[in-house]
């Protein structure tokens, strides 16, 4: 293909780089303006929270029990709002539960009964309800427990049966055992372990408290926070370039350049050879595929720094895609000059048309993004009526290069150079000559003059005069 016909190219790929970084850009975008959104469902759902303990008079039960419906409000609503703020379904629900119900609130659309009581960590709890609703546990419900009694039962639960009652009363033995006994009476009664019976809350036990229950949802709301800022710095992340997105963009860029290469080449060389498609050789075919090769080697290694121009250099895709064809044509010129296939002069005029060129195409690549705001599309159309002007130009004007004027100056130059000394040794000459000629009809001026005197004839001219004595 023609330097041309590469720049125009190459500018196809700058614009399809520049689209898969636009992708990437309005990702982030979208991603951000959704992660907006789910703060601020998360952070409604803790506004939920406080709103509900600003009331401790509609809160069930005394004092030191109100705790236990403190602990359900914040299940539900500490549990959505870990939820909302990933971007997830929220799975906690009050909806159709009464507030005297079996259940206190649902998870994943299933019974969840909240025991927030000291006696055993709520293991007599959790036996006095499944007594009182045998088919509790059979319906699909399970049992709520503050977070710090659940992992206290955890590590008892890991004790060997000799371990759990060698543990001494100071460590909390007694409580263990009555702890550990109930627990597995509980899954004798159900058939299931304490695992599948038993979740941990959202809370410890204290946390819940209405002396503390304020500060619990503060702390909750900075956790929202950071884990909101952790997602934002991810999208941030993921917004970047990255070496898989290069090797992606430098493998479409191939793709594009092989099938034109394969495309203009074949048709160069069925209208060059007048050729049917059936008619092509094997020799034929040799050069298209070796054609077709070159341009996704091209192409490939075009769209590689394409990517990391725009992106590491933060230039506009159509300067990017300019400096890439640019430096390949001087690489082009650079082998020729290496092969002795042009002289040094032919090189540096060659890459004078090169930058040009891919000046010209660049900027007709951002013009035609300007006005024909089709990915992939106002690149090349504005590079193409670009470089046809610029060869118009060169044709018309210039006499088939636009360099060609700068070339005959210098070969102008050249020749002037050469032959200055001869012309101004002729100069001195001449005038040299005409120095002696002015001294030589000076001194025989007398001598001429007393000759007219006496043959009585006019002398015209001297150098002929001279030239006859």
């Amino acid at each position: 293909m023609g330097k041309l016909a590469d720049n125009i190219i190459v500018q196809g790929i700058g614009e399809e780089i520049d689209v898969i970084n636009q992708i990437r850009i309005d990702k982030y975008i979208e991603n951000i303006s959704i992660q907006d959104v789910n703060l601020e469902k998360a952070i409604n759902e803790l506004n939920e929270a406080r709103e509900f303990i600003n009331s401790p008079e509609h809160i069930l039960g005394s004092f030191v029990t109100k705790h236990g419906e403190v602990a359900e409000v914040f299940d539900v609503r500490f549990g959505n709002a870990d939820k909302l703020i990933r971007g997830e379904v929220p799975n906690y629900s009050f909806d159709g539960v009464g507030r005297t119900a079996a259940e206190d609130y649902l998870k994943n659309n299933l019974p969840v009964q909240s025991k927030f009581v000291q006696s055993n960590l709520s293991m007599d709890a959790v036996l006095g309800h499944l007594d009182k609703y045998p088919d509790f546990v059979q319906n699909g419900g399970t049992y709520s427990i503050p977070k710090d009694f659940y992992e206290q039962i955890e590590e008892w639960m890991k004790l060997s049966p000799k371990e759990l009652s060698n543990l001494p009363a100071s460590e909390g033995g007694g409580l263990a055992r009555n702890v550990v006994e109930r627990i597995h009476e509980l899954e004798a009664k159900t058939g299931k372990s304490f695992s599948e019976l038993i979740t941990p809350s959202q809370v410890n036990y204290d946390q819940v408290q209405l002396n503390r229950a304020g500060d619990t949802i503060n702390s909750k709301e900075q956790e929202i926070i950071d884990v909101d800022g952790d997602k934002r710095e991810e999208y941030w992340r993921m917004s970047r370039e990255s070496i898989e997105e290069g090797l992606k963009a430098a493998g479409i860029a191939a793709a594009i350049s092989a099938v034109l290469s394969f495309t203009t080449t074949l048709i160069s060389i069925l209208k060059g050879k007048k050729k049917k498609l059936s008619e092509l050789t094997k020799e034929d075919w040799q050069q298209i595929f070796k054609e077709t090769g070159i341009g996704a080697v091209k192409g490939g290694v075009s769209g590689g720094v394409i990517y990391t121009l725009t992106n590491v250099a933060e230039m506009s895709a159509p300067l990017a895609a300019a400096i890439v064809s640019a430096t390949l044509g001087v690489a082009t010129q650079a082998i020729k000059l290496y092969k002795n296939e042009v002289t040094f002069d032919d090189f540096m005029y060659n890459i004078l048309g090169v930058a040009t060129e891919a000046s010209i195409s660049a900027v007709g690549a951002f013009a035609g993004q300007m006005f024909i705001p089709v990915s992939g599309l106002g690149a090349i159309v504005g590079s193409i009526v670009a470089t046809t002007i610029l060869n118009i130009v060169k044709k018309h004007i210039f006499s088939g290069g636009f360099y060609e004027l700068v070339k005959q100056a210098h070969v102008e130059k050249q020749f002037s150079d050469e032959y200055k000394p001869l012309l101004l040794a002729f100069e001195r000459a001449t005038s040299e000559w005409k120095r002696i000629d002015y001294d030589i009809s000076t001194k025989l001026r007398p001598y001429i003059n007393q000759s007219e005197s006496a043959f009585g004839e006019k002398i015209g001219d001297l150098h002929n005069y001279i030239e006859g004595i």
